[in-house]
């Protein structure tokens, strides 16, 4: 089945609200758009007036009259994924403090730029860059100008997914991420597969391990303690971080130093860790038998409901809701 292509009817807002945009858990297709589907005098206005404010969550600013609008891009979206690839002529998108207020989405963002160059500013900082790739948060105002034309891929994951895989991760956002970094490289690939029409149109249990993947590759760009996420395997934190401490012939105090540190402690990231693979268990049919109980015991919790109180922290939602959304 080829990807779905997003045609022209009549430029009236909400046109193409449901395309591209993370609500139908049961339609993964991708998504297509192309400006040349759409009448020239009417592609402006459609493009600042609907995409703007409907898929993007910003106010679009057009290229100068004299510069035809050009946009290609193509989208899918999974559980707690969306994957947006496209070519643009040079524009502005502002992510205005008003658009935070209304919507509250508070998604990180990875924007890698596959050619020509952009330049970001949000919390402060501005950042010109090439080909490479920045994490940015939706809950910050920004501003992003396009002044070529160029190609970008976004990733975009919400925060309660992607915080516990990388420590400190408000603090890395704004850094420049160079292209010929080889976790990035890979993760283009995989993002450009996913892409392809006719990719992984398959059971439900390998959707999650797609989004597994993609989240785990953005993760380790950005610097995750992968070694952290292996420890978090153990069953409780002293023994944990004994075994880290072993494992790498350093003290055990030495280990919660380094955590320290980074501002967060081994026991925070271990808690995080313990909650995402519980939360990743959750998703997947193949645990879809297993009650919560067992879930929380095999991530490493004695007390379930000291696990639904924490995981309701991180997620906002209990484990069996989230299970419930899942299935439906």
């Amino acid at each position: 089945m080829r990807g779905r292509l997003l045609r022209y009817t009549k430029p009236r807002a909400g046109a193409f609200t449901k395309t591209i945009r993370m609500t139908d858990r049961n339609d993964f297709s991708i998504v297509r758009f192309s400006t040349d589907d759409l009448p020239e005098k009417d592609r402006a206005a459609i493009w600042r007036e609907h995409f703007g404010p409907s898929v993007f969550k910003v106010e679009i600013e057009p290229p100068p009259p004299d510069i035809p609008l050009k946009v290609d891009m193509a989208a899918r979206s999974l559980p707690g994924l969306q994957l947006l690839s496209g070519l643009y002529t040079p524009g502005r998108m502002i992510r205005t403090r008003q658009l935070i207020a209304d919507d509250g989405n508070d998604d990180f963002i990875f924007r890698i730029n596959t050619s020509g160059s952009v330049s970001v500013s949000a919390g402060g900082r501005e950042l010109d860059y090439g080909c490479g790739a920045i994490l940015t948060n939706a809950a910050e105002a920004s501003t992003l100008d396009r002044p070529s034309f160029g190609g970008s891929t976004v990733v975009r994951i919400p925060r309660s997914i992607l915080s516990p895989l990388v420590i400190g991760i408000d603090d890395i956002t704004m850094r420049p991420i160079p292209a010929e970094t080889n976790t990035l490289r890979l993760l283009i690939g995989y993002a450009n597969a996913l892409l392809t029409d006719g990719a992984f149109e398959s059971p439900p249990e390998l959707r999650h391990l797609v989004v597994n993947h993609v989240t785990d590759l953005v993760a380790l760009t950005l610097g995750a303690t992968r070694d952290g996420a292996y420890i978090a395997e153990a069953r409780g934190v002293p023994a944990a971080r004994l075994y880290a401490a072993k494992a790498y012939i350093v003290e055990n105090r030495h280990i919660q130093r380094l955590f320290e540190s980074d501002g967060t402690t081994f026991s925070s990231f271990l808690l995080n860790h313990r909650l995402t693979r519980a939360y990743r268990m959750l998703c997947e049919p193949r645990f879809s038998f297993w009650e919560i109980g067992k879930i929380a015991s095999y991530v490493g919790f004695s007390d379930l409901s000291h696990f639904g109180r924490c995981f309701r922290k991180l997620y906002g939602s209990s484990p069996r809701d989230i299970r419930r959304s899942t299935k439906s």
